[in-house]
């Protein structure tokens, strides 16, 4: 199902990350797994979604941990049932998304977008059911 164009249209457009955590759905933990100061943006059209979030507390002096502090992808979109943007993954920063189908339930509040993925294993979590929930900002 298409979304409303009011729904698309609040939705549609380019989002300066404000906040990200990590919840485990086990012990119900929230883990600020870049910063309580993420750099980063989304940018939503008609059909596609890039994002792009990574620490503010990177450096250069381990390629792993750089890898650790950031996550990136992109994809085709849609929307469904109003509430929920499914992106079908053709680049990413982790292998085991390409080709998959991520969901996330957002909400438009005024210039303010609210997104918390399903839950899911997290490549930085093996093993444990975690969701990100992320704050954004309209630019």
């Amino acid at each position: 199902m298409s979304a409303s164009p009011l729904v698309r249209g609040a939705l549609l457009g380019w989002w300066k990350i404000a906040s990200f955590h990590v919840e485990l759905e086990d012990t119900g933990e929230c883990m600020d797994t870049y910063g309580v100061d993420p750099l980063g943006h989304m940018i939503i059209t008609d059909d596609r979604m890039m994002s792009i979030l990574t620490s503010t507390e990177r450096t250069d002096k381990d390629a792993a941990a750089l890898f650790e502090t950031m996550i990136a992808y992109s994809g085709s979109c849609r929307i469904e049932d109003e509430v929920k943007l499914v992106i079908k993954v053709d680049a990413a920063w982790h292998p085991d998304w390409v080709g998959s189908e991520q969901v996330r339930f957002f909400n438009v509040d005024g210039e303010t977008l609210s997104i918390t993925t399903a839950w899911q294993t997290h490549p930085k979590y093996p093993g444990q059911m975690a969701r990100g929930v992320l704050t954004a900002q309209r630019l």
